[in-house]
């Protein structure tokens, strides 16, 4: 297996993560509706699957013990993977606060 296309999911992942409710809210101001309900479960999936690409690349480098790429990335996984989980979370709540107002609208 190439150890190295996790790092390339785990990114694809995050962007997927972000894409998702930021396209409910573009569709959801041109009043064509979300995408469903289901669209927050698949944002926080894809941000869940870019933590385990992340979780399985280090598992990776324990295995072939290379303790100093471990040392060296350590620091930043962990800060980039709290601003993904921090960042995916405001935007599905903008995404789902947005569709409740549009919900309140409606009736």
């Amino acid at each position: 297996m190439n150890y190295g296309m996790l790092n390339l999911a785990s990114v694809a992942l995050g962007l997927v993560g972000w894409a998702i409710p930021v396209f409910q809210l573009g569709r959801m101001a041109k009043r064509k509706g979300g995408t469903g309900r289901y669209g927050h479960i698949l944002s926080m999936g894809a941000c869940a699957l870019a933590f385990w690409c992340q979780i399985r690349y280090n598992e990776h480098l324990i295995d072939i013990e290379d303790w100093g790429a471990i040392v060296d990335t350590i620091d930043a996984v962990r800060k980039v993977a709290l601003f993904l989980l921090v960042t995916t979370l405001i935007v599905n709540l903008a995404a789902a606060h947005m569709e409740n107002v549009l919900d309140k609208e409606e009736i």
